[in-house]
């Protein structure tokens, strides 16, 4: 398994704390240029998935667990909406050369701490792409992502149920192993009840790898992709080392 986090025990309450959508007009935005079938890897509960079916994707939509992407089915049926979901390990997948663009969103790259994997991963998304297709991938900035380690305990939430009454907090507790370059610890959520009560409780290994973007660019052009552009949040703004949040590589596949 290539990813550290058990996402299959946390599956009903991922979509109570994660909430983000400031990456949603620009990944519309990647999908409406490329006119043509898009993948979308480590796609979860459909955070992402579910916008991009409203604005018109044919979308095939991947990721490891199961459990995750029952919850995708679930929205697609409460929406009449559409997409293929396949269950597979992103590092060991196999597809036909027909998809447009590929998206790797939500800095889940990082989760493949094993140089092995993140190969097998690009030749993966390298395969399935037309000749000409592009990638989309978005990583942690190292250090602006390292200020936040190192201070204990930090608790989020609580956060209200999507799927009923109660309530959700998380607490990440981290740390950084320099050599190789691993934050790794533990992420704990903890479901309430409408008195503040915990009600269940799951303790789960937290592991990823902080890859500098030159690195992930030697990496894919290893692959057969040629880096196209470098943006340092969501609004395209030009990528700053210092003090961007992310990276946000752009590629293309070359080759036939």
């Amino acid at each position: 398994m290539s990813s550290a986090l058990d996402y299959s025990q946390i599956a009903d309450l991922y979509d109570s704390f994660v909430r983000v959508e400031t990456d949603v007009p620009f990944f519309v935005e990647e999908v409406r240029r490329a006119g043509g079938p898009v993948l979308e890897l480590m796609c979860g509960t459909g955070r992402l998935s579910v916008p991009l079916l409203e604005a018109g994707a044919d979308l095939t939509c991947v990721d490891l667990f199961g459990e995750m992407l029952e919850v995708l089915r679930r929205k697609q049926q409460q929406r009449g909406l559409a997409a293929k979901v396949v269950q597979a390990d992103v590092a060991r997948m196999a597809f036909p050369p027909e998809f447009a663009l590929a998206l790797l969103p939500f800095q889940s790259f990082n989760e493949l701490t094993d140089e092995e994997d993140q190969r097998a991963a690009l030749r993966g998304v390298w395969s399935a792409l037309v000749p000409g297709g592009r990638f989309v991938c978005t990583l942690h900035n190292p250090p602006v992502r390292l200020r936040s380690v190192g201070q204990g305990a930090t608790t989020l939430g609580p956060f209200p149920r999507s799927d009923g009454p109660g309530t959700v907090e998380v607490v990440l507790e981290l740390g950084y192993e320099p050599a190789a370059r691993i934050l790794a610890g533990t992420e704990t959520e903890r479901a309430l009840d409408a008195e503040g009560a915990v009600v269940r409780e799951h303790r789960l290994p937290l592991r990823f790898v902080l890859i500098e973007p030159v690195a992930f660019f030697a990496l894919a052009e290893d692959t057969g992709f040629e880096i196209l552009e470098v943006f340092g949040d969501y609004a395209r703004a030009a990528f700053i080392p210092e003090s961007s949040p992310f990276a946000i590589v752009t590629a293309r596949k070359r080759g036939s």
